[in-house]
């Protein structure tokens, strides 16, 4: 697995670099990882490097795409998330380069100094990076009520979970085995359900699917209200076929330990996991990981090719440097 510490002083937006950041060399993987990424992935070290290669060509002499990183966690986060699929690849990196650009108010500035970052991973603590399961996948635990929707809005919230996704993107164990969400909806009010609009949800499931290099392999809402159902039933509506069938609904925890190991839940869950442990470990994945996350801000591309590709509104869904204070 990755280390925490960053390598920011060595990454590059240039596109066509002098010399290209072999950043994922020495890095030694489990054995359930290695499987992974030979069985599902068709991984080996020559068709990784054969398409780094590849990957770097197309960038170097791509019309649209100004600025780009073009080290080797990064490109690899979008061969693998495409199972080696190139052309897969490089669609979803337009995508996610365009995505930043058009939906600025969740993507840019994904600063962890930020004071409303820093009171959500500190204070909070609504989203919680429990650690690696069995199968060697990244388990998220989402407390939906630790959200004070009068103090924070869907931007905020939208903000935190891409700066979290950043923050571990790097990570090839993440990259290779992918996550799994756990969302606990106990407590939850009419205004968590309503702080999100019809297009924001829509094209959230639709950057989740197509922009977002990241391998979604299990969603499991819990003890979803009444009040939710609704909109639950809209995620399911916009979400790609592949991930609808990788969404759960269950009524208890209890359900969800069928699927998660009990030990990596929280005490309070029965389990052995320290959220204050998490939180610090947390802060200092960030810290390490600041400058990388800024440096995300300078590329760019050349949005107006594919701006088509999202619904926008007239009603201010994409707003450009939309204060959310």
């Amino acid at each position: 697995m990755a280390s925490g510490t960053d390598h920011v002083m060595q990454l590059s937006v240039d596109k066509c670099p002098s010399k290209y950041e072999a950043n994922d060399v020495g890095v030694t993987l489990p054995e359930v990882h290695r499987t992974i990424a030979q069985q599902e992935l068709g991984e080996t070290d020559g068709r990784r490097e054969e398409s780094l290669r590849l990957f770097r060509e197309w960038i170097a002499t791509h019309p649209h795409i100004r600025r780009c990183r073009t080290d080797a966690l990064f490109l690899l986060r979008f061969l693998r998330a495409r199972a080696y699929d190139l052309q897969a690849a490089q669609i979803t990196l337009e995508r996610y380069l365009t995505m930043r650009q058009l939906f600025r108010i969740w993507y840019e500035n994904l600063d962890p100094n930020d004071r409303y970052m820093r009171e959500l991973i500190e204070n909070v603590r609504g989203c919680l990076p429990l650690g690696l399961d069995r199968n060697g996948r990244m388990v998220v635990l989402v407390k939906v009520r630790n959200y004070d929707v009068t103090r924070f809005n869907c931007y905020h919230l939208g903000r935190l979970q891409h700066m979290l996704f950043e923050a571990f993107f790097d990570d090839v164990a993440v990259q290779i085995a992918g996550g799994v969400a756990i969302v606990d909806c106990e407590g939850a009010t009419m205004g968590h359900f309503v702080c999100f609009k019809l297009s924001d949800i829509r094209n959230f499931m639709d950057c989740l699917a197509h922009a977002l290099p990241i391998r979604v392999k299990e969603v499991h809402i819990v003890r979803l209200p009444r009040i939710g159902q609704a909109l639950g039933n809209l995620v399911l509506s916009f979400a790609a076929e592949e991930l609808r069938k990788r969404i759960f609904f269950h009524a208890s925890m209890d359900e969800v330990l069928k699927y998660v190991a009990q030990d990596l839940l929280p005490i309070e869950y029965g389990g052995k996991t320290c959220p204050e442990e998490i939180t610090n470990s947390l802060k200092q994945r960030l810290a390490n990981k600041r400058e990388t996350l800024l440096l995300l801000d300078r590329m760019e591309i050349n949005v107006e090719p594919y701006a088509h590709l999202w619904r926008q509104t007239d009603e201010g869904d994409v707003e450009f440097g939309m204060e959310i204070d």
